[in-house]
């Protein structure tokens, strides 16, 4: 494990509806590194209250994503768990992999698959996006099969031909990371079979 930085952000926003005042709010965030996973705490305190959000992730730098992510705020285990979502964004005039409402396969060691169907569309720069997530009674195992596995495929279906890969994610770190995300935003690491 390691701790690469911690470091204070103040950042103004601008209160809307027709009021042009400023109010000061407060960020720090924390980083972690376990093998191919990363860990991102962040406290924000708007002057009415703190909250904290903690994402774990594995990819991005111009790659797609796994991500899982909860708040202090979440009910949490065992009630709740994180989602993990896969999120791709591609340079302008390119198509993501997935697709919107395309049906994804999530695969862990060619032995366990989870099913998803993903979002798509195109944010404010007009860079295309897409988001998959497991069905939402699903989350819990594929928690598990993350924690036991070594590799997960995130796979695009198709109707008319076999499947085509779209991101291969390491596992690797993956325990360490999850309990790292879970223990800072005050959740359970347990995760029950």
């Amino acid at each position: 494990m390691r701790r690469l930085f911690s470091k204070a952000i103040l950042t103004t926003l601008l209160v809307g509806a027709g009021l042009f005042g400023a109010a000061s709010v407060t960020s720090a965030q924390e980083y972690w590194e376990y093998g191919d996973w990363r860990v991102f705490i962040t406290d924000v305190d708007t002057g009415e209250d703190l909250r904290r959000t903690c994402l774990a992730m594995t990819g991005g730098d111009g790659m797609p994503s796994i991500r899982l992510e909860i708040t202090d705020g979440d009910a949490g285990p065992p009630h709740h768990f994180p989602t993990p979502t896969y999120f791709s964004s591609v340079p302008r005039g390119h198509r993501p992999l997935i697709g919107n409402a395309q049906g994804v396969a999530f695969v862990f060691d060619r032995q366990g698959v989870f099913f998803g169907v993903a979002e798509g569309g195109y944010d404010e720069d007009g860079i295309a996006w897409s988001a998959a997530s497991p069905r939402w009674q699903d989350a819990k195992n594929m928690l598990l099969w993350m924690k036991a596995g070594s590799l997960m495929e995130v796979r695009a279906l198709d109707a008319y031909r076999a499947s085509t890969e779209a991101y291969v994610a390491s596992m690797r770190g993956f325990t360490a990371a999850y309990g790292k995300m879970m223990d800072s935003c005050g959740h359970s690491l347990e995760i029950p079979q």
